[in-house]
């Protein structure tokens, strides 16, 4: 069996309109892979860019309610991610895109608290959890310990939470991460090339923490 990567979506779409979103990639992915994409917990309205065309493709989910931050402390439904990564796992990788990167932030730290390492987390556009506190005064603890997990970043130069994934940075150990942008907003890389570069980051990740 392949190794397999869990997908988190982002806010107000679905683990199938995910897996369209994320297609290109998954493409390249798909012989080294198996790529498992799940439902947020939150029933939600469509999210931005999401309608028309993924009209009639509810239900429409969401990880967290996001609405001031303090779901977050601690954020209740973590303890159902953790319960999805162990039954369709093991997994040695994550995918996620907005706010399913949020959500992987909160497990992935979960699972280093505990002495687990995925070979890597890709993050494409995320959003940041404690967003609220970002730059104040009380962000440098928030954000420790750094997580260690190998992360890669990848933004949108147009892209209008471009901020908040930024500052999706500061929770990752800066030797172990990798920022990659490209020319577009709120949406997983269309590019080819972008394509191409992430799968081999990806499948690079895997191997050398395999020593494959």
């Amino acid at each position: 069996m392949p190794p397999k990567i869990l997908c988190l979506h982002g806010s107000g779409t679905s683990a199938t309109i995910f897996r369209i979103q994320a297609i290109r990639l998954s493409r390249i992915l798909q012989s080294h892979f198996e790529l498992v994409y799940v439902d947020g917990f939150v029933d939600t309205e469509p999210g931005p860019g999401v309608l028309p065309f993924f009209e009639g493709m509810e239900p429409y989910k969401r990880w967290l309610t996001d609405k001031d931050g303090h779901e977050e402390r601690p954020w209740p439904d973590l303890e159902k991610l953790v319960e999805v990564f162990n039954r369709n796992g093991p997994f040695v990788g994550i995918i996620a895109f907005s706010q399913g990167a949020k959500a992987a932030t909160h497990l992935v730290r979960w699972l280093e608290h505990r002495g687990q390492q995925l070979d890597f987390a890709a993050l494409f556009g995320g959003t940041v959890p404690f967003r609220l506190e970002v730059g104040g005064e009380r962000w440098a603890e928030l954000i420790k310990p750094t997580i260690i997990t190998r992360s890669i970043h990848v933004i949108g130069d147009d892209d209008p939470w471009r901020s908040e994934s930024e500052a999706l940075m500061d929770h990752y150990d800066k030797p172990s991460r990798t920022l990659i942008r490209f020319k577009g907003g709120h949406h997983m890389p269309v590019d080819p090339a972008i394509n191409e570069r992430l799968a081999k980051l990806i499948i690079a990740c895997h191997a050398e923490s395999n020593d494959i």
